[in-house]
Parts: C-alpha cells; sequence; structure tokens
C-alpha cells in the first residue's frame, strides 16, 4: 500500500524536528519553503521532493535600486475634485500610501497622464494644466464651476504589493521593503534569464521551481493607514509602462488612452463591461507574458526540473483559464 503522496509541508529553519515528524506521520511526499522563509539543509536529504518558491520580479532589492527606471508601475485615479470659480489643485496621493507608490513624473506626463472633466466625460488638453512636482499635484488653471475632475497618472510601485500585504498581516518588523522589478523592460529581461539560470546552478537539490507568480500582479492597493483601498484579482491596471505601451500601440495601430484601464474610476472590474480597447490591451498581455513564461519554463526544463505556478500574486496575463496559457509550458498549478 502506497504510504507516501500528494502532501506538502511548508517549512522554516525553526521548525526543524516538527517537519520532520509531520514527514513521516503524515506520509508527505514533498517540503517547500514560503514567503519570508528558508530552507533548512537538513531537510534537503530528505528525500522528498523538494519545491522551492522563486520570486520572478523581487527578493533582489540591489537589482531594482540599481534600475529604478525599470521599477513596476500602475494606473492610478485621483478621487473627484470639484472645482469653484479659480483655479483647482488636485493632489495625486491622497488615500495612496507612499510606501507602496511614488509619482513616475519621469517620462513624459502630458502622454501619459490624463486630465478629466468627468462631468462632461472629456479629457483635457494638456495645455489646460500643469503639475506641481513639489506638492505632487496637478494645477487646472480655469476649470468649469462646479465640475467634477480627476487625474489619471503612472506611479512607480516602490514595495511589492503582495510583500507588504504579508509584512502588514504579520507584523513584520524591520523587514527591508522588497521593490518589485519589472521582467518586461530589456536590462531587466537579459538579467532575469541569467538570474533564473544562476538560481538552478545553485539549488541542485530543488526538484520543482514554483514560481509565485509570474510578471504582474493584480491590482491591489492600500492608502496611508496600510489598510486595502482597492484590490481586483483580475485587475490588469499595475501590468503598464510606457515601453509596454508603446508596444501596445504599435501592434494595435491606435494610440492608448489611460481611460482605456482607468474606466471611470473602476479598474476595469470584473462587474464592467470591458471595452474594445480594454480587450484588445488584456489579450496582448497575455499573449506577451506567455511568451515569457514559455522562456523561463524552457530554461528549467533545460535544468531537469519541473515549473510549477502559484495561482495568485502576480498572475495577470497568464490566467489558466484563457488559451495563451496553453503555450507557457507549465508542468503544473498550485492553489493559493
Amino acid at each position: 500500500m502506497n504510504t507516501k503522496g500528494r502532501v506538502t509541508i511548508p517549512t522554516d529553519m525553526d521548525a526543524v524536528p516538527e517537519t520532520l515528524d509531520l514527514l513521516k506521520r503524515w506520509g508527505a511526499d514533498a517540503i517547500r519553503d514560503c514567503d519570508g522563509t528558508e530552507f533548512p539543509q537538513e531537510l534537503k536529504d530528505t528525500g522528498a521532493k523538494i519545491y522551492a518558491t522563486y520570486y520572478t520580479t523581487r527578493k533582489d532589492n540591489a537589482w531594482a535600486k540599481a534600475n529604478p527606471d525599470e521599477t513596476q508601475q500602475c494606473y492610478i485615479m485621483t478621487p473627484f475634485y470639484t472645482a469653484e470659480d479659480s483655479a483647482l489643485t488636485i493632489s495625486l496621493m491622497t488615500g495612496i500610501s507612499r510606501e507602496l507608490m511614488k509619482v513616475n513624473d519621469h517620462d513624459d506626463i502630458t502622454r501619459w497622464w490624463e486630465v478629466i472633466d468627468r462631468t462632461t466625460g472629456e479629457p483635457l488638453d494638456a495645455a489646460a494644466w500643469h503639475y506641481d512636482a513639489a506638492t505632487e499635484s496637478v494645477v487646472i488653471d480655469a476649470p468649469a464651476a462646479y465640475h467634477e475632475y480627476t487625474v489619471s497618472f503612472l506611479a512607480y510601485l516602490i514595495w511589492d504589493p503582495v510583500h507588504m500585504y504579508n509584512s502588514v498581516i504579520n507584523d513584520w518588523k524591520d523587514v527591508e521593503h522588497q521593490i518589485p522589478f519589472d521582467v518586461r523592460q530589456p536590462k531587466t529581461h537579459a538579467y532575469t534569464m541569467r538570474r533564473l539560470r544562476e538560481y538552478l546552478e545553485s539549488h541542485p537539490y530543488v526538484n520543482v521551481v514554483r514560481f509565485t507568480t509570474f510578471f504582474h500582479l493584480f491590482t491591489l492597493v492600500f492608502d496611508e493607514l496600510r489598510r486595502e483601498k482597492y484590490v481586483d484579482w483580475y485587475g490588469y491596471s499595475a501590468s503598464v509602462s510606457p515601453y509596454i505601451l508603446e508596444q501596445f500601440e504599435k501592434e494595435v495601430g491606435y494610440k492608448f488612452r489611460p481611460e482605456f484601464i482607468i474606466d471611470q474610476g473602476y479598474y476595469n472590474n470584473q462587474y464592467r463591461v470591458p471595452s474594445k480597447e480594454y480587450k484588445d490591451f488584456q489579450a496582448f498581455q497575455r499573449r506577451e507574458v506567455a511568451g515569457l513564461m514559455k522562456e523561463m519554463t524552457d530554461i528549467v526544463h533545460a535544468y531537469g526540473k519541473e515549473a510549477m505556478m502559484f495561482l495568485g500574486d502576480h498572475w495577470i496575463g497568464c490566467e489558466p483559464f484563457m488559451p495563451e496559457f496553453q503555450q507557457s509550458g507549465v508542468d503544473a498549478i498550485v492553489g493559493s
């Protein structure tokens, strides 16, 4: 009778005896590490299958800090502001954690930002507003009285939202904020493939690389008090950058607008009817992500290991229920 199989034990440095005991008592066939844990040397020779959590977009702050232009980005919309009879000032970071995000005023804001008169639904010409970097505010010089306005802008994710979530929920102290880098960008793409090979060569005991997950996180935004402000498990607002959007424009043949994602501030959540442009963007992202997944799973297979995808976290573009996933080369999926 088979006494082992289909049970995975999570572990950490301070739980070796307990892990060995449970491995025997439960008949577990595999051991894995977790976020914020290390894999003990004593467990590498148990004969159990070793699953190793692998992060493609974080846990390498040296690279992230050296290449801040390739930090991941997100689209954010401000609250609605009502104009009166004078200039209207809109603070961009109101209601947003400054630990989590930083305004991207590095790229061309007149191209990638959008100021919208929400009363009429029309975007303002770039000449009608200006940005005050000192206060991180957009000023509309002559707004229509009593009309409502918003600003849609790009922000850098300077703390990976999942790492922030884990830190807040578990009350981790003195933990360095992990900065998510964008694997889609040229420098980071090349570095990521080299980094994966180096990892596989230095971890010969690993049988299964458990990707957590791949490249872009679902929409998860925190406010100034570290509370969850907006969460959408299926959201695509955190899969953007000028580099990515320029590629999208070349493929579809029309100009990108922030409103394709912002969608009146609903961020195209699953209760909204998606526009043609948003569906075009999703399809583009899925094809691009599946291609990069295949590149990484091919590397894993070349080292004689399996590639497993954690169904959660950075899973934009690699939804298993969509056809592009079939091209990814993933061997298995594990639920969150």
